[in-house]
Order: structure tokens, then C-alpha cells, then sequence
């Protein structure tokens, strides 16, 4: 009874299950992807409001870890 070599079966399926993909063809027969509709609209809310507050809490919550962290190496 042959033994079968995981190595080459693995090999051997990859290859059987990749040459469907690399088959397709869209430049002879097919008629490729659609044309695009259109420019998309832009978003409706804007991106940059309370961006300072948002950076101005951030900046507090590092200053509070900080002394937190200087804090429990002063006293250890």
C-alpha cells in the first residue's frame, strides 16, 4: 500500500484549486467589469468637530497617567 506524502497532496490540491482563478478570462469573450456609475457623494457629517476636545482630553488623561505612574514608583 502506497503511503501518501502530505507535502505533494498539499501541493497538488493548491494547484487544482488555484487554476480556476487564474483562468478567467474577461479580454477575449467576456465583457468585463461594469463601467462606474458616477462620483460618490461626499459624506454627510463633517470630520473635524471637537477634534481640539477630543485632543484636549487626551492630553489630560496622559498627564493623569503619568503622575499616577510617577506616583506608585516615588512611593515604591
Amino acid at each position: 500500500m502506497i503511503k501518501p506524502n502530505l507535502k505533494t497532496t498539499a501541493i497538488i490540491l493548491l494547484i487544482l484549486i488555484s487554476i480556476p482563478g487564474v483562468a478567467q478570462n474577461s479580454a477575449g469573450g467576456g465583457s468585463g467589469p461594469p463601467p462606474p456609475q458616477g462620483a460618490t457623494p461626499p459624506p454627510g457629517l463633517p470630520i473635524d468637530d471637537g477634534l481640539i476636545v477630543l485632543f484636549v482630553a487626551a492630553l489630560i488623561y496622559g498627564i493623569y497617567i503619568i503622575v499616577k505612574y510617577s506616583k506608585k514608583h516615588t512611593q515604591a
